[in-house]
């Protein structure tokens, strides 16, 4: 047989390479982007941040639920009305809000508070249903 030109083999590499991703990419799915109920009455923000919590703490990964107000900049603690999870990635963070990582600025501002608040949370949204009340999406 002959030499096969450059060409022929990087474009076989592309593939390979490709096909590769694309079979992996379904495994990885359920970990990157934990599954979660839609939001509803009896199901918010703290709920969703609490399965995310314990989802990443599985899989050994840090993570902190933060506190903010998505529509707003520089807000005090008392305005905040939303909670999500900052996970942890190298030294650096992603906001995951309702199972998905979150790339916006006011992700990335907001109150850490510990487990114990966000389990507290999720214990008085049991009692009534005004503390870390889901956003309207």
């Amino acid at each position: 047989m002959g030499n096969f030109p450059r060409g022929i083999l990087k474009i076989t590499a592309f593939i390979a390479l490709s096909f590769a991703i694309l079979v992996t990419l379904p495994r990885l799915s359920p970990i990157l982007y934990p599954p979660l109920p839609a939001p509803s009455a009896t199901f918010d923000c703290d709920d969703g941040t609490l399965n995310m919590y314990r989802h990443f703490q599985r899989l050994g990964v840090e993570a902190s639920p933060i506190v903010g107000n998505l529509g707003m900049d520089g807000e005090e603690y008392m305005e905040c009305d939303h909670v999500w999870l900052m996970v942890g990635s190298g030294d650096k963070g992603i906001a995951y809000d309702w199972g998905e990582p979150q790339f916006d600025n006011q992700h990335y501002e907001g109150y850490i508070i510990s487990f114990d608040d966000l389990l507290y949370a999720v214990a008085e949204d049991r009692k009534v249903s005004d503390i870390l009340t889901s956003v309207d999406y």
